[in-house]
């Protein structure tokens, strides 16, 4: 007879809750429980509920990309394995906080872990290039191998199997999605009917679109490539919405300091489940279904190491480790790399990009773990050159200040370790952070966030005095009486600290700041003070390879490497020193995904003919 054994543990998101049926010793069907917050964790469930069915064991493989959701719920299964054999009680099985007799405590919330005293470390797997001989034989051949399941390599994925080329793409993790799944998974595009319909900007182009993607770029992007983002962008929406994607709003990011008002619009497209983080799951799967659905191959725990090169050094192929066993696979007519930047490769921070460095020793980097800079080195590994390196995409985690102008920004304002202040605090989010990291460098000091308890009664405020009153409680804000008091508190100059305070409210009282121009939340400070600590959130290296328009990977000569092609963040040039608001990665990597396919299927049939 069937019985249901229950197992709850803890998730990233809250409790998970396996639900065991086991008939004759054998497990029958497993259902799950979690929050809904949790849409990468679903992935690696329910790819491990598969796992243990099909082994009829827990002892299975981490799912790699959402390792702490699949452990949790593999420790739950195991809890009620265990009170099926009544080595567990039923109330110790549904106990939150009685561990797995096998695993012990799963809940694992990681933030930064490197040690700044330790030489910076290359996680990254990839080996020099390899020259494939005349006669080499390869495991497998298709005419495309895409290198990363990401938002990127699933768009090329998408496209390469719609015109009908053979693909194969190889995924590191145990999922696909990649840092796309923790995305919001919004888009960027100007001059769409979706624009039209929910904003009131009618007359917005592409070519203000690009005119203000090229002004932060700061004179550090390749102007043709920001072009072709810029134009292709609407007819990028179009195509997510055939594949099933349904758009229902459009905001804008906060301003740009020196943009040129005309040039600025609501373009910020938001799809259903989308807008939120971990809403690009939704737009991953859209994806990676109609891959498959064309004919597309994917193999997961497929760690690309190797190019394999002809003696004309034009790419030939790839070597890869499929979990523990290596395999080559020959790519007819292009490898495209699509494995994101350097976020997780401390060496490769360390070289290129202080600011990544810096959130790698001391912040959260919430990408994948995956990302290593895999993409890169192979890149680099056949004489492909670098671009756009150095900035990065940050933001503050707990308030979500200046990701979103439907939002004012709360009143307040941002302190260097000298007490004074520094930027735009409505400027939108990564460029704020460019400005604390360079502030937090040159004062080898923190940078903090200066508040009143008049701040709680404005629109926009990010506490209210019961949550306010707990974030004290815990450290994470710092509260005093006076200024004087607060100053001590943070460790900055009392006279300096007040002379902001005295500047901020004289000019919040005219309504206008004249210092940075400020737009939103332009109101006096007043009653007890608050210090909050700015930390960054980091999603990610800005930077890559070297492409041009059609994203064949340039050498340092400006010349196509024959058969290589990279998209997404995997590619530099595209993007300047900081991020220049939510939806511009996920524009840029759709659209060089797709443009890579079709670059590739373009020389195919000029091959074939």
């Amino acid at each position: 007879m069937a019985e249901v054994y229950q197992g709850v543990t803890h998730g990233f998101h809250g409790p998970i809750t396996a639900n065991v049926t086991i008939e004759d010793q054998k497990i029958k069907k497993i259902d799950a429980e979690y929050s809904q917050a949790a849409t990468v964790g679903a992935l690696g469930i329910a790819r491990m509920k598969a796992q243990i069915l099909a082994q009829q064991s827990t002892d299975v493989d981490a799912v790699t990309g959402a390792s702490t959701s699949a452990n949790a719920f593999k420790a739950a299964v195991e809890k009620a394995i265990a009170v099926s054999q009544q080595t567990l009680s039923e109330e110790a099985g549904r106990d939150i906080n009685v561990p797995s007799p096998k695993s012990g405590p799963v809940d694992e919330v990681t933030g930064a872990s490197a040690n700044p005293l330790q030489a910076p470390t290359n996680p990254s797997p990839v080996t020099p290039a390899e020259v494939a001989s005349e006669h080499a034989t390869f495991d497998a051949t298709y005419d495309v191998i895409v290198v990363g399941a990401g938002g990127a390599g699933l768009s090329a994925a998408v496209q390469a199997a719609s015109e009908g080329l053979s693909v194969l793409i190889c995924e590191k993790a145990g999922i696909a999605g990649g840092t796309t799944n923790y995305s919001g998974g919004v888009v960027q595009a100007a001059g769409t009917k979706y624009q039209k319909q929910f904003t009131t900007y009618q007359n917005d182009t592409p070519e203000k679109h690009a005119n203000e993607w090229l002004a932060a770029g700061e004179n550090s992007v390749d102007a043709d490539l920001v072009h072709d983002l810029a134009t292709n962008a609407p007819k990028n929406i179009e195509w997510l919405a055939d594949l099933g994607i349904k758009w229902h709003a459009v905001y804008g990011h906060t301003q740009i300091p020196y943009e040129q008002s005309e040039d600025f619009a609501d373009r910020i497209h938001v799809y259903e489940g989308g807008g939120g983080m971990a809403g690009g799951t939704v737009l991953a799967q859209t994806l990676l279904k109609r891959a498959l659905e064309k004919g597309a191959k994917i193999s997961y725990d497929t760690t690309v190491t190797t190019l394999i090169t002809a003696n004309d050094h034009s790419i030939t192929g790839v070597k890869a480790r499929v979990k523990k066993q290596v395999t080559s696979f020959k790519a007819r007519y292009g490898v495209i790399l699509a494995t994101a930047s350097i976020d997780h490769n401390q060496a490769l921070a360390f070289q290129y990009s202080p600011q990544q460095y810096n959130d790698l020793l001391f912040n959260t980097c919430l990408s994948a773990k995956t990302d290593t800079g895999d993409g890169i080195l192979l890149g680099q590994s056949v004489g492909a050159a670098i671009q756009g390196m150095g900035g990065c995409i940050d933001f503050d985690g707990k308030t979500g200040n200046g990701t979103d102008n439907r939002v004012p920004a709360m009143p307040m304002i941002f302190v260097n370790g000298r007490g004074k202040r520094f930027v735009c605090e409505d400027a939108t989010y990564a460029y704020q952070y460019r400005a604390i990291f360079q502030q937090e460098k040159q004062f080898k000091t923190p940078t903090y966030m200066i508040f009143a308890d008049s701040s709680l009664q404005a629109n926009g405020a990010w506490w209210t005095a019961d949550s306010l009153s707990e974030d004290v409680k815990k450290g994470t804000v710092i509260a005093a009486d006076s200024l004087t008091d607060l100053a001590t508190a943070i460790n900055v100059p009392v006279d300096n600290l007040t002379a902001s305070v005295t500047a901020w409210n004289q000019q919040a009282s005219a309504g206008q700041d004249t210092e940075f121009g400020r737009q939103t939340g332009i109101q006096a400070l007043a009653g007890k003070w608050y210090a909050y600590r700015n930390r960054a959130t980091n999603l990610g290296a800005i930077g890559g390879l070297k492409i041009n328009v059609d994203c064949q990977v340039l050498d340092n000569f400006d010349q196509p490497i024959t058969n290589l092609y990279a998209a997404g963040l995997n590619a530099g040039g595209w993007i300047g020193q900081y991020y220049p608001g939510s939806g511009t990665a996920i524009a840029g990597i759709v659209h060089q995904g797709r443009k890579a396919a079709e670059k590739i299927s373009a020389l195919a049939a000029a091959r074939m003919s």
